[in-house]
């Protein structure tokens, strides 16, 4: 039997490093809220003042706590800042499915990452079993090229504890937690990034999940309607995507393009009739 996954329980998660994601990361989860106001929310803010090392500040219906990153993370200025702290975004999904997966009544585990600067215009409507393994999310680029991988701005985990997604998780998480301790110098073009450091989170995630699927079984649910699941807004126009359930606000291209304002205000991103 198959349900939409706003029929389901689930652990909603993301995390805001640096003040200028704190309003991104509110913003999404108003959204969250008001298209599914039964899931879970676990929230990370950081980093936290006067802390040696890296921690943030957790936000969930467990309470307050604070989690370190287990690495040195350095940030230097530079545009390769931003691919150190997506990196963290494994370790944080794996934090977050070992410490508080069992928030749900079932013994399936059902953790949804949405990242900060997105927003919903509506509820989630992908199928699930909800007893099976699962790891769905959008798959961009046509196969065979250097696009095509999993994009990981939304992505589903679900699996029992112990199961095939949790390894997933876990190397997932291993393998970008390496790449924090070996990053790229400041100098480094970002252009080179993906083939010298085997690029950001999504493309390690995609090694890993191509990996499993030669030992183990499980459902890759790559959904390919992408200006649906990945609406990203127009660049020069600040204009959402038409018929997108979730808008992708980019706020990379404010690491990378420091020069031109952005994103837009909030309230004329969330100005459309639909939402």
């Amino acid at each position: 039997m198959i349900e939409r996954i706003d029929h389901l329980p689930a652990v909603l998660t993301s995390f805001a490093y640096r003040e200028e994601y704190f309003p991104e990361l509110e913003g999404m989860l108003a959204t969250v809220r008001r298209h599914h106001p039964t899931w879970h929310l676990v929230t990370g803010r950081g980093p936290i003042s006067g802390f040696k090392g890296v921690a943030l500040e957790v936000e969930s219906p467990q309470g307050n706590s604070r989690w370190t990153l287990p690495v040195s993370f350095e940030l230097d200025g530079s545009q390769n800042d931003w691919l150190r702290i997506v990196w963290m975004k494994a370790w944080w999904v794996a934090q977050v499915w070992h410490n508080l997966g069992n928030l749900l009544p079932s013994p399936y585990r059902r953790i949804v990452w949405l990242d900060a600067d997105a927003r919903l215009n509506g509820p989630l409507d992908i199928f699930l079993e909800p007893e099976k393994e699962v790891v769905a999310g959008v798959w961009g680029g046509a196969e065979g090229t250097p696009d095509d991988h999993m994009l990981s701005g939304f992505v589903i985990f679900q699996g029992s504890k112990g199961g095939v997604v949790e390894s997933v998780i876990n190397e997932w998480s291993t393998r970008c937690l390496t790449h924090i301790c070996n990053p790229p110098s400041p100098s480094t073009p970002f252009a080179v990034l993906a083939r010298n450091w085997g690029g950001g989170d999504q493309e390690v995630l995609t090694a890993v999940l191509l990996s499993e699927m030669k030992r183990s079984h499980f459902t890759l649910c790559k959904l390919i309607e992408y200006d649906k699941y990945c609406g990203v807004a127009d660049y020069q126009t600040g204009l959402p995507k038409q018929d997108a359930l979730i808008d992708q606000w980019m706020m990379n291209r404010r690491m990378r393009m420091p020069q031109k304002k952005w994103p837009p205000p909030e309230w004329a991103r969330r100005s459309r009739g639909s939402n």
